[in-house]
């Protein structure tokens, strides 16, 4: 049985990151032609609304009880993901280009190692972080096909969705503890619910009737909340209850390979022999990852 749930693990750990690089396109859009504070606030209300009508049909029990044996993991989990994390998030994304905000995230896996390594004093093994180091490469040339262009408003916005991710893999601790504690489908209705709604008076503030008309924008907004807030980050969740944190992590990399012709047919845009060789870095050093788990 444990070593079916660990398969089971594995598989969310790599499917999560197929949902969130297909959602960071529609996010994307969502961010551009509405605000990213549409996106990071009403999107989690309407994904933990979602989620908790799931939760009620299913009739899943005692839901308040461990909120509360919780409450604390609920509160640091809340801030660091769906408040803090998100916000820059999606400000970052509103900032840069779609395709290339996709391999930035694959530097989330160096900030969990390091967290892992500093907070819970992991051991982590010299074929790890060299496996690490190459997809990361990867993931680099496949993003920027080796050029660093001039410093400007994109650039800005790839620098806050690096910043988003060290903020992110912070959260992988209290997420694993709150999904062991709590369930995935749980865990993720009530932070991305109160986050939502703790982002709630920038919509207000920020966000005019004419920033949030674009139909398509909309379109655009519900195709991010129900493949990311409500499939992908419950799966994330639910892989954390049996793979490490740093390997759910570099598994990330995996999604380029489904968002990346996704973000082809949509915005037309087109890869590098240089970015083609980085996708196959990611790809390779990914089973090899994924092989290092089943060890």
């Amino acid at each position: 049985m444990k070593k079916k749930q660990r398969d089971y693990g594995l598989l969310f750990a790599i499917l999560s990151p197929i949902c969130s690089s297909i959602a960071t396109i529609f996010l994307s859009g969502a961010t551009k032609l509405l605000s990213p504070f549409v996106a990071a606030s009403i999107g989690g209300i309407l994904g933990g609304v979602i989620l908790l009508v799931i939760l009620l049909v299913s009739r899943e029990k005692q839901i308040l009880k461990r909120v509360s044996s919780n409450i604390k993991d609920l509160t640091a989990m809340t801030i660091l993901r769906p408040v803090v994390g998100t916000l820059i998030f999606t400000i970052g994304l509103s900032l840069t280009d779609a395709i290339k905000a996709i391999f930035f995230t694959k530097v989330e896996p160096y900030f969990v190692l390091l967290s892992h390594w500093i907070i819970q004093k992991e051991k982590i093994k010299p074929r790890h972080v060299l496996l690490l180091a190459i997809h990361i490469v990867g993931a680099f040339l496949l993003s920027t096909g080796g050029e660093i262009g001039i410093f400007g408003k994109t650039q800005i916005g790839d620098i806050l969705i690096i910043l988003a991710m060290a903020i992110f893999s912070l959260s992988y601790i209290y997420g694993a503890r709150l999904s062991r504690n709590m369930g995935a489908r749980t865990t993720n209705a009530i932070t991305m619910l109160a986050g939502g709604i703790i982002l709630l008076p920038l919509v207000l503030v920020f966000s005019s009737a004419a920033t949030i008309s674009s139909p398509t924008g909309w379109g655009y907004f519900v195709a991010y909340v129900v493949i990311f807030n409500v499939i992908g980050l419950t799966m994330w969740y639910a892989s954390l209850k049996n793979v490490k944190g740093w390997m759910v992590s570099a598994l990330r990399a995996v999604g380029p390979l489904v968002g990346v012709p996704v973000a082809l047919l949509l915005f037309n845009a087109t890869l590098s022999a240089i970015q083609i060789i980085g996708a196959i870095t990611v790809l390779v050093t990914s089973i090899l990852i994924a092989r290092e788990h089943k060890k």
